[in-house]
């Protein structure tokens, strides 16, 4: 397909320049000045005039639970919903996870293979995280295999012990140290395990059990400590770190504290953490509000707004992992027994466009933060996360005029409900082409299944 927009501000790393851009069949063949494109170049195009509107490198969700198998149940979006309803939102390339299935006799290539394949029903392009929960025989080969199969970072726990996601310290440290040499970025989900277990017994001992206990069991001081104890390692083997859904004032506090040290340390945080707090807890319908970690106050919501805006905090991802209405009435309201996660792939640019605003944060910022920063750390850049010559025809086209309700009735998440239905952003998408071919045009899907491909990932930019 060749399109020619014209009359954008396209929105580039360090700029916002009004200029046109002509797509030739998947690639950027040329962004320039009106003036500066031939009749001959844009004879057979498809013409769009983008007047008032923004052009920016398509949305990255780093951080995707699509087809979770976990806790007997398995998540209301697979690869193909879950994508749809992320290209609405203008996402044109998600990052999801592969499980550690060693202890099933699998490699992590055995793993990755099977991924691929439950994904190939995607309607957009993506990549992977290789979660690492057991650190096995012949680990250092595993390791090596799934690097040059095109994953180039690796998930580990500091929490869910009895759940089998923790390794032991002794042997995270021999991790950290094959990571440095083979050059995987570990991205963490910090949570203090002792901290959090101590709370466990004594709530349940108390018949403490309601959702709005949830915070005071999965502390901010927990986070704290995981992510002071996961910089300290990653200093002692000089290998950068990354933090995966920042949620709190004191964590955000230590990850500042352990970058003046010196510690290559990176973190992402999600809209909920932003945006919600722990009050939504505390309702009727708190279930749909549940997730882990677990919401805190508006004091960490602003204080992480902080953070986006000073750019200590370089990503922000969704961990979009959507349960049904009735998966996540099962719970009864008991902390323990409520499956964690929400939906949020589909809302992810126009709340942090219309907020990010709010907040002081510049559309360069917002755009570094979707979209550079995470193809940059994950491997991806220049292909994603640009509008460079050349490169992947990833393109959104913004209306910063349009308002929509984010309402469960708008969005396209099989969830059936939106954690957002309160708000109303002005901004949103009109069109998300995925490699030169519309996704979603006007509104209204015009992809395929199954149009998503894999990509390799190079190494993080994080080690240059």
């Amino acid at each position: 397909m060749n399109i020619y927009i014209k009359n954008g501000k396209l929105v580039f790393e360090n700029k916002v320049e009004r200029k046109d851009i002509l797509i030739n069949d998947h690639y950027i063949k040329k962004v320039d000045k009106k003036e500066n494109f031939t009749q001959s170049e844009i004879k057979d195009c498809e013409v769009i005039n983008a007047n008032g509107c923004y052009i920016f490198p398509g949305i990255i969700d780093a951080h995707t639970h699509y087809l979770l198998k976990s806790r007997n149940s398995v998540t209301a979006d697979d690869f193909y919903s879950g994508s749809l309803s992320a290209a609405f939102g203008g996402v044109t390339t998600f990052i999801d996870y592969i499980d550690d299935q060693q202890d099933k006799g699998m490699t992590f290539k055995e793993s990755l293979q099977e991924r691929k394949n439950e994904a190939r029903d995607a309607v957009v392009d993506y990549s992977f995280h290789q979660v690492v929960t057991n650190y096995t025989d012949h680990i250092e080969k595993k390791l090596r295999e799934v690097k040059d199969a095109g994953i180039n970072n690796i998930k580990i726990f500091t929490t869910y012990r009895k759940e089998g996601y923790l390794i032991d310290d002794d042997k995270l440290f021999e991790l950290f140290k094959l990571l440095r040499q083979q050059k995987l970025l570990p991205t963490v989900h910090a949570e203090d395990n002792k901290t959090i277990e101590k709370n466990e017994k004594k709530y349940k001992k108390e018949g403490k059990t309601d959702l709005k206990y949830h915070p005071e069991i999965r502390t901010d001081q927990a986070e704290k400590l995981a992510i002071k104890k996961m910089a300290e390692l990653s200093k002692m083997v000089n290998l950068p770190l990354y933090i995966a859904h920042l949620s709190s004032k004191p964590g955000y506090n230590e990850l500042k504290k352990q970058k003046e040290m010196g510690v290559k340390i990176y973190t992402e945080t999600t809209p909920h953490y932003l945006l919600l707090n722990k009050e939504f807890l505390s309702r009727e319908d708190g279930y749909f509000y549940f997730m882990t970690p677990p919401l805190r106050t508006k004091e960490d919501n602003k204080i992480l707004w902080q953070g986006l805006k000073s750019d200590l905090i370089d990503v922000v991802a969704t961990d979009h992992c959507s349960y049904n209405k009735k998966q996540k009435k099962m719970g009864n309201n008991n902390v323990f027994n409520t499956l964690p996660g929400i939906p949020g792939s589909e809302t992810l640019l126009p709340l942090i466009y219309h907020f990010g605003l709010e907040n002081e944060l510049e559309i360069i910022d917002i755009v570094s933060k979707l979209s550079v920063n995470p193809a940059k750390i994950f491997g991806l850049y220049p292909g994603k996360g640009s509008l460079k010559e050349n490169t992947d025809a990833d393109l959104v086209i913004f209306d910063p005029k349009k308002n929509k309700k984010l309402n469960e009735i708008y969005l396209h998440s099989n969830a059936g409900y939106s954690p957002y239905s309160h708000l109303e952003v002005e901004g949103y998408p009109i069109a998300t082409i995925c490699r030169g071919n519309y996704v979603i045009k006007k509104g209204a899907y015009r992809g395929y299944r199954a149009y998503g491909r894999f990509l390799k990932a190079e190494q993080s930019s994080l080690f240059n």
